[in-house]
C-alpha cells in the first residue's frame, strides 16, 4: 500500500484503490472518526483491532470481513502490531453509474445494520482470493475494461456479504414476517432519503401505506417510533461531522436539509442535551 499521509493525498478522480495494509497506514488514516469518501471493504488476516463504524464499535480478528459505505464515518481505535488488512475500495461515481446499483440497495439495509462478517476458513480464503483478484487487476492498462471489471467486483463483494448477512438472520430467526418486511423496506428508504425527508407521510407514501399504519407497525415491530429511527441517522450522522470535518455549524445543517442554524440547533439539543457547538467541543 502507498503510504498516504491524509485522505487529501488521493486524486479526486480516483475510482479504485486496493492493496494490502502493512504498515498500518490504515490506522494512522482513520485514528479520529473520519467521513469515508467511497465503499471500503476490509479483510482481517491477521492481528485484531478495534474499530468504530459511523459510531458504533466492533472487534476485528482475522477473518473479520468489514464495509463501510460512502459518507459513514471510520474510526481505528486501536489495533495490534502484527494486524494485516487487505482492502478495495470503491467510488461512489463508480458504484452508481453501475445497472446493477438499484439491485444493491435493496440488500444495503442488511450491511448498515450489520458491516461486519465473521468468516469460516474457505470463506476467508474465497474472499481473500477476491481481494488479491482486485489488486491485481489494477495493473491492467485498459480504462473501459477496468471500469466494468470494477463494477462488477464491487457488486461480488456487496452481493456476498449481504447474503451472508442474510443467512446468518434467518437461521438466528424465523423467517421474516409481513411487518419485518415493512421495517427493511423502510430501512432502505430512510438510508437513501435521511438527509433530505424526516417527514413520516414522505415514507408512507413511498410503501403505499396510511402513516398511521407504518407507524403502528414500525412501533410494534421494534419498539422504537418511526421519528426516533430517522432522527438516529440524523444525529449521527451530525455527531460525525462535528467531531471529524472542518465544516461550520451551518454548512452542516444545510448538508441535513434543515431550513436555517437555529431549527438545527434544537433539534440537536432535543435528542443529545447539547447544542452543536458544545458536542464539538467535547473531547
Amino acid at each position: 500500500m502507498k503510504k498516504l499521509a491524509s485522505l487529501a493525498d488521493i486524486a479526486p478522480d480516483t475510482e479504485f484503490l486496493s492493496g494490502i495494509d502493512m504498515t498500518g497506514n490504515l490506522q494512522r488514516l482513520f485514528h479520529t472518526p473520519t467521513q469515508v469518501p467511497a465503499s471500503l471493504f476490509l479483510l482481517c488476516t491477521r492481528g485484531n483491532c478495534s474499530v468504530s463504524i459511523h459510531l458504533n464499535s466492533y472487534e476485528l480478528r482475522p477473518n473479520t470481513l468489514a464495509v463501510v459505505f460512502p459518507e459513514q464515518f471510520l474510526q481505528i481505535t486501536g489495533q495490534s502490531n502484527d494486524c494485516r488488512f487487505l482492502f478495495v475500495a470503491f467510488s461512489p461515481l463508480l458504484t452508481r453509474g453501475s445497472t446493477l446499483f438499484s439491485k444493491l440497495l435493496e440488500f444495503a439495509p442488511y450491511l448498515y445494520e450489520q458491516p461486519i462478517l465473521h468468516l469460516s476458513d474457505p470463506l476467508a480464503d474465497f474472499f481473500a482470493r477476491l481481494f488479491m483478484l482486485c489488486i491485481k487487476s489494477a495493473r491492467l492498462t485498459e480504462p473501459i475494461m477496468l471500469k466494468s471489471l470494477y463494477q462488477t467486483y464491487y457488486f461480488q463483494f456487496t452481493m456476498c456479504m449481504a447474503n451472508l448477512q442474510m443467512k446468518n438472520s434467518q437461521e438466528a430467526h424465523t423467517p421474516y414476517n409481513r411487518n419485518e418486511e415493512i421495517v427493511r423496506e423502510l430501512a432502505r428508504h430512510i438510508i437513501e432519503n435521511y438527509k433530505k425527508e424526516r417527514n413520516i407521510s414522505f415514507y408512507a407514501d413511498k410503501m403505499h401505506l396510511s402513516p398511521q399504519h407504518l407507524s403502528t407497525t414500525i412501533k410494534k415491530a421494534t419498539g422504537r417510533t418511526l421519528t426516533d429511527i430517522i432522527s438516529n441517522l440524523v444525529i449521527n450522522d451530525a455527531k460525525g461531522k462535528l467531531r471529524s470535518t472542518e465544516l461550520t455549524i451551518q454548512e452542516i445543517a444545510y448538508s441535513l436539509n434543515f431550513p436555517d442554524i437555529s431549527f438545527f440547533g434544537k433539534y440537536f439539543k432535543r435528542y443529545t442535551g447539547l447544542s452543536p457547538k458544545q458536542y464539538r467541543k467535547q473531547k
